[in-house]
């Protein structure tokens, strides 16, 4: 499996850009348990160039993040050129373009998934950030279209190719669907079919298994795991791997990339999707989304000894 000049290791499965999750504590577990490839939270290019400092503590890497990954969004091909000349991107190794997110306050600003409607603008997004790259692989995560009546993946990730893209990751879902309903890997595979660049398909992978799966049926050079991944940095393994303070080193990496203030906030959302679908913990989120302080965080699992437990009770339910 290569990016442009970069081999990885095969079966290639990465973790998705994840918007609100996906900040760097959680990249480092994910790579820990086997991620081939971490990518940033999106990130605007406008904010970039306009220097705001909230868009450029996004751009924080773990030591274990090679190769790196940043994603951008926004509208502009000149904000994009602009944004992957500055020095802070320098540190990437590849630049994903996003042009698949649904959110309405960022597709009405003709952002994410809404240049799939505007081929034409989406490829020049993608020359102008590979005129910038300075060599590096630009690549482009996109959905399946707007709805399931303009299904447009296949002539998308053509002509996204034909810019200069060096991969294509597709998230098996029209932008109408959102996060709902199933993924749909036919369509994923009609588009692998369709251009001669890598294609990572994205969508209801919950396992190695099924990355394997996926890439044997639908002919996908590898897969991305998104919200599967949140609660079970553990999915990247290729064997079983129980560790049960994960949770405590999640919070311990957390600590050195962030405020304590945000690194607690940040760590409560983590953890309430680690504790998910575990019976018996009702008392223990409640005090978790009280928690002020790391200390008190870490107080409240190490009394419930819930790392311990959480592998425990996956074990019997295997």
């Amino acid at each position: 499996m290569k990016i442009g000049s970069i081999t990885f290791a095969d079966p290639f499965v990465s973790l998705a850009p994840l918007a609100g999750y996906g900040d760097t504590a959680f990249r480092r577990i994910c790579r820990e348990y086997g991620a081939s490839l971490t990518v940033t939270e999106m990130v605007s290019v406008k904010g970039l160039v306009y220097g705001n400092e909230k868009t450029e503590t996004l751009l924080s890497l773990a030591p274990n993040e090679s190769p790196s990954c940043v994603q951008l969004f926004g509208s502009d091909p000149e904000y994009f050129y602009k944004a992957v000349k500055l020095p802070q991107l320098n540190k990437f190794d590849i630049i994903d373009i996003n042009m698949g997110c649904p959110v309405p306050k960022v597709t009405k600003c003709g952002e994410g998934s809404a240049l799939m409607s505007n081929p034409s603008l989406a490829a020049d997004i993608v020359r102008a950030c590979v005129d910038a790259a300075n060599g590096r692989p630009v690549t482009v995560k996109h959905r399946l279209g707007q709805n399931g009546d303009s299904i447009n993946s296949a002539e998308f990730a053509k002509t996204m190719q034909k810019a200069g893209a060096a991969a294509i990751t597709v998230h098996g879902r029209t932008v109408k669907q959102g996060y709902g309903g199933s993924a749909a890997w036919d369509e994923i595979g009609k588009t692998a079919k369709a251009v001669d660049i890598p294609v990572i398909g994205n969508g209801d992978i919950l396992s190695i298994a099924d990355a394997k799966a996926a890439i044997k049926n639908y002919g996908v050079a590898g897969v991305a795991i998104g919200r599967g991944a949140l609660g079970h940095p553990e999915v990247f393994a290729e064997q079983d791997k129980h560790m049960p303070e994960t949770l405590l080193k999640h919070i311990e990496y957390a600590l050195l990339y962030l405020p304590e203030r945000v690194a607690v906030r940040t760590m409560r959302k983590h953890l309430c999707k680690y504790l998910a679908g575990t019976t018996g913990t009702k008392e223990l989120r409640l005090k978790i989304n009280t928690a002020e302080t790391a200390e008190q965080l870490i107080s409240e699992l190490v009394k419930a000894d819930y790392g311990k437990q959480r592998y425990l009770r996956n074990e019997e339910k295997q």
